[in-house]
């Protein structure tokens, strides 16, 4: 695994729990970083305490955001909680006591109150991804008691890690009026048709979405990729073992086995399992049954929901002994777990009562093993 490789893979290193990695990456990262800069807008921050290179999206994905949070308002006490580390020196200790005050006293929200379990089980979860990604340190105590009564003192330590934790702006932040102002920060003095624009988002797609689908209107991403093709695929394999798959509509970076460059889809689980099965399922029947399973604009296959929801309930139920043992159980959640996964990764799009396929599902299939199909199949 090279530099970039790891950088993608997580969000900093730290020369704190992985020092050797730290020195190797601070070693090797200069080779990476003009083409890094160049065709993709990122920069690498390096400090004594870690190495970071800021993953922006060139398009913003349900996906991206952090797994263990539940609602938008996890989001909200993340920041107030990085509001308060910035006020602690580095090493300084504090307890919940002193953090809760704070947090009691910004008036974000007026109801704020900390014998509700629900704001308990809040701030705790937003406390324990910070230790995760090495915000803070739990020196003494257990947030569970906390959690339980909210009446358990914790003692925390501030590692000073939370000043580079947000990547920087070009402007401040109260100057951005709508959402639209954060993802064309980066180009604000730029003017958007530029090449270099076009370059980054595309380069930034590419690398951090499943696919690039090309739009039914004037698509001049789509059109750059399918001019630039031979460089874009040079200069990410400068980066990384892969391959640009190119098609009519649609464009995928394929990782080599031996690539560790991020999370990958699909994944080792069973909601990806079902993907692989249910598009091997599609492309049989588009085959077979053209006037039924034809095919719309850019490639998109549409489907009736319950229509799908039939085909993966028979897909279920025919491979059970592959299956993980709760979905035995649970097949309603595992359809609707697996719908869901789709639709965060951009796969499908559900409007309707329909089930809109993108052309990823003619390009990935699997299957446990030979499995008989019952020939009346939809």
């Amino acid at each position: 695994m090279n530099a970039v490789e790891t950088l993608l893979s997580q969000r900093w290193v730290l020369r704190s729990s992985q020092p050797e990695l730290y020195y190797q990456i601070k070693d090797e990262i200069g080779r990476y970083r003009r083409i890094l800069l160049e065709k993709f807008g990122y920069s690498v921050l390096i400090t004594p305490a870690l190495v970071k290179l800021d993953k922006i999206p060139g398009q913003p994905e349900p996906w991206m955001g952090i797994q263990s949070f539940e609602e938008p308002g996890d989001y909200a006490m993340l920041c107030q909680v990085l509001m308060y580390l910035e006020t602690r020196e580095k090493e300084e200790q504090f307890d919940f006591s002193m953090l809760t005050e704070y947090l009691q006293g910004q008036g974000v929200e007026e109801n704020l109150d900390w014998t509700q379990y629900a704001r308990r089980r809040q701030l705790v979860r937003v406390l324990r991804y910070c230790q995760e990604q090495g915000l803070m340190k739990l020196l003494d105590g257990s947030d569970e008691q906390f959690l339980r009564s909210g009446n358990q003192e914790v003692l925390f330590e501030n590692t000073g890690n939370s000043r580079f934790f947000l990547r920087n702006f070009a402007r401040d932040l109260m100057d951005y009026t709508c959402p639209e102002d954060f993802i064309e920060s980066d180009w604000i003095d730029m003017d958007q048709d530029r090449g270099i624009v076009r370059r980054q988002r595309v380069y930034r797609r590419l690398l951090l979405s499943p696919g690039l689908y090309r739009q039914p209107e004037q698509d001049e991403d789509f059109n750059y990729l399918r001019n630039q093709r031979g460089q874009v695929q040079r200069d990410f394999q400068s980066l990384f073992a892969c391959d640009l798959h190119l098609q009519r509509s649609s464009a995928y970076l394929v990782l080599d086995e031996a690539c560790a460059a991020g999370a990958v889809v699909p994944g080792n689980n069973a909601a990806h399992d079902l993907i692989l099965i249910l598009a091997q399922q599609l492309q049989q029947r588009v085959k077979i049954h053209q006037a039924q399973y034809s095919l719309q604009a850019m490639e998109v296959l549409v489907l009736p929901v319950d229509s799908v929801v039939r085909l993966l309930k028979r897909i279920i139920q025919q491979r059970l002994d592959y299956l993980p043992k709760y979905i035995q159980g649970e097949i309603p959640a595992a359809i609707q777990q697996t719908l869901e996964t789709l639709e965060n990764l951009g796969w499908v799009r559900i409007e309707d009562e329909q089930v809109y396929f993108m052309p990823i599902f003619g390009k990935l299939a699997g299957d446990y093993a030979v499995v008989k199909e019952d020939s009346h199949a939809e």
